[in-house]
């Protein structure tokens, strides 16, 4: 008998800590609140992307469709900065938040886990075309602009000096100065995070004179933060995220996903909805992760809209490109 009362207090508990969820809340609101980071200029130091608010509420988006099977199910909040963002998760004013790199002093001040990398950004260099400068070799004896006090601004010096390059350093306080100095041509070359340059180089009136270089010091990964108490609603980011590079992987987009016919293929059966075993495992119907790619398009479609050539960021994939063209993006398998 008092083996079954104990039984029977562990499955109330169990059912009681579930019910307590993050994720069953937000399910049972028919709304994903989510967090967005806007990085306005010169708002802090301690922030160095660009404002990657576009792709970030992409990312809101598809975990929204992940939860709830349709679009426009969420709710974008936007935030100043990381640790804005971090705050009003842990105050639960928003349930996930967008566009936060990983660090371990804010996984335990704010109790939250980082999913994986969505966009991973790359310390680089801006240059005007006529500089004539074309690799990291060519810095040298040119004028280096960049943030004093930043993790940029402590990278690359020791970076280029260890490389037996000697560029002449120029540090600035403010980005709208460091901006103004490369417009107008004072500063040779420029390093920051690939985001931000790209963002400033879309202001320039001759924007298209200007150019990533192809080297990177570091990279800075953009993630999605998560209370880390809710283990359902953390796995369901991760796998929102690698079954949209799954999807780009194996050739499923926004226009084929719902009329793929069935495949004997384990890879096309796990993302298509055949094998259930994905969508058990998080709680979710088994055709999320087709419903999902049918609303939002792969990992490329999303990157190619918010980030990519013909954007304001007119990045290239560059290491952002799946592991198998040379970039670094690769999924958790589907299983």
């Amino acid at each position: 008998m008092k083996s079954l009362l104990l039984a029977a207090a562990l499955l109330l508990a169990a059912t009681a800590a579930r019910a307590g969820t993050i994720a069953d809340r937000v399910l049972a609101a028919g709304r994903l609140r989510c967090g967005v980071i806007t990085e306005p200029l010169d708002w802090n130091k301690d922030d160095l992307h660009g404002s990657l608010a576009a792709l970030d509420a992409e990312m809101c988006r598809a975990v929204s469709v992940a939860l709830f099977g349709a679009a426009n199910h969420f709710d974008v909040k936007t935030y100043r900065s990381e640790r804005e963002g971090l705050a009003a998760l842990q105050k639960s004013e928003a349930d996930i938040v967008a566009g936060v790199t990983p660090n371990s002093i804010s996984a335990g001040q704010y109790n939250v886990r980082f999913s994986l990398p969505f966009f991973q950004d790359a310390q680089s260099f801006l240059v005007h075309r006529a500089e004539g400068i074309h690799a990291l070799a060519d810095l040298a004896g040119h004028k280096l602009c960049f943030i004093d006090g930043t993790d940029n601004g402590f990278t690359v010096l020791p970076a280029l000096t260890t490389a037996g390059i000697k560029p002449v350093p120029f540090p600035f306080e403010e980005e709208g100065e460091m901006d103004a100095a490369i417009m107008d041509r004072h500063c040779q070359a420029t390093s920051a995070l690939a985001s931000k340059l790209a963002e400033a180089r879309g202001t320039f009136h001759n924007g298209k004179d200007y150019l990533l270089l192809p080297d990177t010091l570091a990279l800075v990964p953009a993630t999605i933060a998560v209370d880390a108490t809710d283990a359902r609603l953390a796995a369901i980011t991760d796998y929102t995220i690698s079954a949209l590079l799954q999807a780009e992987f194996l050739g499923v987009t926004h226009a084929n996903a719902a009329t793929l016919p069935a495949s004997d293929d384990p890879r096309f059966k796990r993302l298509l909805g055949q094998d259930w075993s994905t969508g058990q495992g998080l709680g979710l119907p088994h055709a999320w992760s087709r419903t999902l790619i049918a609303t939002v398009g792969n990992y490329g479609e999303i990157y190619d809209r918010t980030v990519g050539p013909g954007t304001l960021f007119n990045l290239p994939r560059g290491v952002n490109a799946l592991w198998n063209k040379g970039g670094v993006m690769a999924p958790l398998p589907l299983q």
